[in-house]
């Protein structure tokens, strides 16, 4: 516990936040703040979940984080922890760029934060109740660091009515969203495929999911749910949802005809 003690304080500084005013804010002691800062207690994986909810870090340094604290305690397999409210801020912690080597992602609902422009990411944070002002700039933020990354491959699957659905978003912005996701796809940014709608497909996914492959320790898989956080860290589910996701990809159209579905939505929104 102690590395993840020393990274919570670390996390907890940069966002520029006293031990104290952490401890009022969450009703705890200012003593148990500094225990587990310094690694002196062995804070639940739930703890450790709502200091990083309050901290508001990027979903990365959740998985990774919240994996490392279940292996140290035995827990490794699959543990729900909750989402938290809005957070305190968002704070990126460098979380793709020095983290992450490969993120592999299946989306069903909407465009994926590290793929959104502004406008959509807003009105992603207003359909889902949350504030737009804390959530929007750390997530451009995060694709900064992507797309500054030296060795990150990002690849994402996404179901076809994603591109068709607007989440509180005008046409105009919707038909934004589509030339950006071109735009990405040109600058080599992700490998995105589109998974079409109708006919037989022969790779079921019950719902969306986020396979993180770090540069240190093992990998975890992401489930979001409305108000709560699934992951999954045993290396029977990582298997699964590595062979999951091969096949999500293998069934989706392949790079030319995926970018031609991107096109077709953003004639679709434009007209």
């Amino acid at each position: 516990m102690a590395d993840v003690g020393f990274e919570l304080r670390r996390i907890r500084e940069a966002a520029g936040i006293s031990g104290s005013a952490v401890a009022r804010d969450l009703g705890w002691s200012q003593s148990k703040i500094s225990r587990v800062e310094t690694g002196r207690f062995g804070a639940s994986v739930g703890e450790v979940a709502e200091l990083l909810a309050y901290y508001g870090v990027a979903e990365e340094v959740r998985a990774e984080i919240l994996g490392s604290v279940a292996r140290s305690s035995g827990l490794e397999g699959a543990w729900v922890v909750s989402a938290g409210g809005v957070p305190r801020r968002q704070a990126a912690v460098e979380a793709v760029e020095t983290r992450v080597r490969r993120l592999r992602q299946y989306q069903t609902a909407w465009i994926p934060g590290l793929l959104q422009t502004a406008a959509y990411a807003t009105a992603v944070c207003q359909a889902a109740g949350l504030n737009a002002d804390m959530v929007v700039p750390a997530r451009l933020e995060r694709q900064r660091l992507l797309a500054e990354r030296r060795g990150v491959r990002y690849e994402a699957v996404l179901d076809e009515s994603v591109l068709l659905r607007s989440p509180r978003s005008t046409s105009a912005d919707m038909a934004d969203q589509m030339s950006h996701l071109l735009e990405l796809l040109e600058a080599g940014y992700a490998d995105v495929r589109v998974l079409k709608l109708g006919g037989a497909v022969p790779t079921f996914a019950v719902g969306s999911f986020v396979l993180y492959d770090f540069r240190k320790g093992s990998p975890v898989v992401l489930c979001e749910a409305q108000t709560a956080d699934l992951y999954l860290s045993s290396e029977r589910d990582i298997t699964a949802y590595q062979k999951l996701f091969r096949g999500l990809h293998k069934d989706a159209l392949d790079a030319a005809d995926s970018r031609k579905a991107i096109e077709d939505a953003r004639r679709h929104w434009a007209t």
